[in-house]
Formats: C-alpha cells, sequence, structure tokens
C-alpha cells in the first residue's frame, strides 16, 4: 500500500510539473475580466500594452507584469524605467570612483615594483626589476628637468646676451596701430610706431638693425641718411589673442598630467597604511596537469593594495613631490617661452612640441623598461572608494526608489553644471600669465612693458634658478643694457 501512495505521489508531482512547463508565460488578459492568462508553450501571447512574453521571455519581466499593471503602464515602459533608474545608479557609482598607479610610466613602476617585491618576500627575480624601475624614474626626471633649465636659460640668459627684452604686450594693439599710430599704446621698445609693416620678430629686427648700422659705420659720411632709409622696423607680437588662445591650448595639455598627481595623492591617501599582498593566486584549473606555465600569469591577480607607512613616506619624496616641481616647472617655463614668442606660426607650434616633455615618461617606458614589468602595469588593478556594502543587489522598487533619491536638488544641479574643469584650466591660465607678467613686465600707460634688462654676468643658469627664479635670480650687471624710459 505505501509503495502504490509513493507512485501516485511521484505520478502527481511529474503531471504538475508537466502543467507548469506547458505553461511558462503570463499576459493580460484581453477579456472583460482582465488579470493574466497562461501562455501554453510554443506560443506568443501579445499583450493589450504591445508586450511579449513566450518561451524564451524572461522570469523577471513576468514577475513585472504586476508592478508595471500598478503603475499603470506596459512592460516596455516599466522596463524603460528601470533603464533609466540603472543608468542613473550606474554613473553615481562612477562617481565614487577608484584610484590606481599610474599606468605606461616609469612613476607607476617606481611604486607598483617595490610593492610586488614585498610580496614576494623580496624574491631575487624582481629585485633587477625594482632596481631598473627606480634607475629609469631618476633618468626621467634628470632629463626631464635639464631640458627645462636649457629652456629657462634660452629664455632668462641667451636672449638677454643677444640684447633682447621680454615681449610683454608690444604689437598687442596691432591693428589699432596699424590704423592709428599716434597712441601711446602703439609706441615699440625701440620708440617707434609698431604697425604691420614695420613689424618683425626678433632675429629679422636684429639682422635688419645689423645691416643698417653696419652701413652706418663703412659710410659715416652717409650714417644719418642710412639712418632715415634703412628702417629696421620694430619687434613685437604678431596676435595678441592666438597668443593667449595657445597658452590655454597647452595649459590644457598640462592638465591631464596634474590629474595623475591627483590621483596618486589620492592613492597614498586612501589605500590603508599596513602589509597588504599585491598579487594573489585567482582562477585555476579544475585538472592540475592542464597545468602549464604558460597560464600562469593569468592565474594571478595583481591589485593595488595596503602599504606600510615607511613606503608611503618613500613615495612621497622620491616620486611624489619631485613629480610636482617637475609639473610646475613644466607649467610655469612653458607659459614663459609661449609669452615670449612672437610669431603666429612659432607660437603655434611651439603650443603643442612643449607637450612633448609630459610624455618623456611614457616614451622611458616603452623603450627601455622591460616587458615583464610593462605587462605588470597593464594588468594592475585599481583600488576601489567604495564600500563593500554599496555594491549589494536592489530590487526593482529599490532601484526605481533609488533613483529618485540620486537626483540632484537645486543647488546641487547647479554646481554639477558648471564646467569644472574649464573653470580651472582658465584659473590656471590667469594665475601662469599674471605671474609672468608680475615678474617679467611693468604696467605702464595702460600697457605692459618690459623692465629694464641688466646683462647677465656669466652663461650659469642652476635648476634652483629654473624652479625659484624669484628667491635665487640670475647674477646680472646693475646698470641696464636697455630701457623703455631710454
Amino acid at each position: 500500500a505505501r509503495q502504490l501512495e509513493q507512485v501516485d505521489s511521484e505520478q502527481a508531482r511529474t503531471t504538475s510539473r508537466s502543467s507548469r512547463e506547458a505553461f511558462v508565460g503570463y499576459a493580460m488578459g484581453t477579456g472583460s475580466g482582465g488579470g493574466y492568462i497562461a501562455v501554453p508553450a510554443g506560443q506568443e501571447t501579445r499583450a493589450s500594452e504591445g508586450s511579449i512574453t513566450d518561451k524564451n521571455g524572461s522570469r523577471r519581466d513576468t514577475l513585472r507584469m504586476v508592478p508595471a499593471e500598478e503603475l499603470g503602464v506596459s512592460l516596455e515602459e516599466y522596463r524603460q524605467l528601470l533603464a533609466n533608474a540603472k543608468l542613473v545608479g550606474a554613473m553615481k557609482f562612477m562617481q565614487l570612483g577608484k584610484v590606481g598607479i599610474e599606468p605606461n610610466s616609469v612613476y607607476g613602476a617606481a611604486i607598483l615594483m617595490p610593492q610586488v617585491a614585498r610580496t614576494a618576500h623580496w624574491h631575487r627575480f624582481f629585485l633587477p626589476h625594482v632596481v631598473s624601475s627606480y634607475f629609469y624614474l631618476f633618468v626621467c626626471m634628470f632629463v626631464h628637468a635639464t631640458m627645462l633649465v636649457y629652456v629657462g636659460k634660452e629664455l632668462h640668459v641667451m636672449n638677454l646676451f643677444a640684447g633682447q627684452m621680454y615681449l610683454c604686450d608690444f604689437g598687442a594693439d596691432l591693428p589699432a596701430c596699424t590704423l592709428d599710430d599716434d597712441s601711446e599704446r602703439c609706441v615699440g621698445p625701440f620708440g617707434t610706431p609698431v604697425t604691420a609693416p614695420r613689424l618683425y620678430s626678433w632675429s629679422q629686427w636684429a639682422t635688419r638693425s645689423f645691416v643698417r648700422d653696419s652701413l652706418a659705420a663703412v659710410l659715416p659720411d652717409q650714417a644719418e641718411k642710412i639712418r632715415k632709409i634703412a628702417d629696421p622696423g620694430e619687434y613685437g607680437v604678431e596676435s595678441y589673442y592666438c597668443r593667449l588662445l595657445c597658452c590655454f591650448v597647452y595649459v590644457i595639455s598640462i592638465t591631464q598630467e596634474l590629474d595623475n598627481i591627483i590621483n596618486m595623492i589620492r592613492l597614498l591617501y586612501s589605500i590603508p597604511s599596513e602589509e597588504q599582498p599585491w598579487f594573489k593566486l585567482g582562477e585555476e584549473d579544475d585538472d592540475e596537469t592542464a597545468e602549464t606555465m604558460e597560464k600562469w600569469l593569468s592565474q594571478v591577480e595583481v591589485k593595488v593594495a595596503g602599504m606600510p607607512r615607511t613606503w608611503k613616506l618613500v613615495n612621497v619624496f622620491v616620486v611624489l613631490l619631485p613629480k610636482i616641481m617637475l609639473w610646475e616647472m613644466t607649467a610655469s617655463t612653458g607659459i614663459n617661452f609661449l609669452m615670449e614668442t612672437g610669431g603666429i606660426d612659432d607660437i603655434i607650434v611651439n603650443s603643442v612640441a612643449l607637450g612633448f616633455l609630459l610624455t618623456l615618461d611614457e616614451i622611458i617606458t616603452d623603450a627601455m623598461l622591460s616587458a615583464e614589468v610593462n605587462h605588470l602595469l597593464d594588468e594592475c588593478q585599481e583600488y576601489p572608494l567604495y564600500q563593500e556594502g554599496d555594491l549589494h543587489t536592489h530590487s526593482d522598487q529599490e532601484t526605481l526608489s533609488k533613483s529618485e533619491e540620486l537626483a540632484p536638488r537645486n543647488l546641487q544641479l547647479a554646481w554639477e553644471m558648471i564646467p569644472k574643469v574649464m573653470v580651472f584650466c582658465l584659473g590656471l591660465l590667469f594665475w601662469l600669465v599674471t605671474r609672468y607678467y608680475t615678474l617679467h613686465c611693468d604696467f605702464v600707460d595702460g600697457r605692459w612693458v618690459s623692465k629694464d634688462m641688466h646683462l647677465p654676468n656669466s652663461l650659469s643658469f642652476s635648476l634652483a634658478n629654473a624652479l625659484f627664479g624669484r628667491f635665487f635670480p640670475v647674477d646680472a650687471a646693475q646698470t641696464p643694457y636697455w630701457s623703455m624710459d631710454a
């Protein structure tokens, strides 16, 4: 009897399961009674709102028909509402952000490789890679700083030996002065009006002036006539606004490097100050016989983790602070160089060429660091700045309500609509250009003119002169070789 009861019970469960499998979907009924009706397997039923469920339909969509009906919308409209809410939540989640080492850079390698070696208990295999990372970091810093020192030497030493003054705003009012050159703002560095037919670059003006003075020296009896006929012209900027525009383009290019610096600061501040492994064993094959050394690299996960406080201090003083100083030096020297460029074509080319200095670390990484280090830089995962609790799943109702909570209020909305990067770039441009005018120009008669020029006492120009020119000025003679008042 018990066996017969078990057989009957098994048959009943089989029949019930077959019945459920035969009706795998639901749709809104088209009759006056409304509600949901079962959809037989292998058939399609189109709901009155236009949604479709069949044997390939999603079980979640089947369950969503009830809340969709409560909201008075179709299933497709309800799915669109969920899509909107999930997109808002995902983009808000992106703002929480992650921090990681700088990829494809010697700065990132100098942070990563010592931590990998520490995790491996300073295995001998990693020691050469740690040494090479620091070696090429110092090479990059030396080359970068030396090139900036040479640019500064050209601006503040060699140009002065050539008798050049700072460009400032000479020729800034060229369009108006070409039409009417009687204004004080039209006077050039040599006391004559700056007009379009008489405007030249410094090298052109110097050549024309040399020819005129040479002829006057060879023919002293004709000197007055020669000086009257042989007009060397004036020195000035061809386009004041083109110069500002190119400076702005240059500021945009250096903003990315500043973002890398900020990311490094956040990294060193956010990660725990404790010893944590920077790599661990990931997924492996179940079959040990299928293991090969070729697969080992893909089975190890490299990621940013905790770092002892001692190593944080090492990275601050060896990597971060030099990187900040080089960035500031690049920004100020680059703007000074562009502000001293008068020709339109020259300033456009120079604004792009100066960005090469900021890619020097990437060039050295690609060309000199080993393939193993480059692979670890590419594979290193970022450190999340959010808590694991932020990743828990939400029901559809929670997702929709969360979307409403994430909607910014009036003041927050106004703040988020401000183009912050653009405002920052404009502020940085204003600060760098203002510093150029303050250090090298005087404000006279409503315009900026060059300060009195003093001949340097030597050709030396050090890193201190380049970094802290206000506190370590170039040693120069007391008597000026050029003055606007002379």
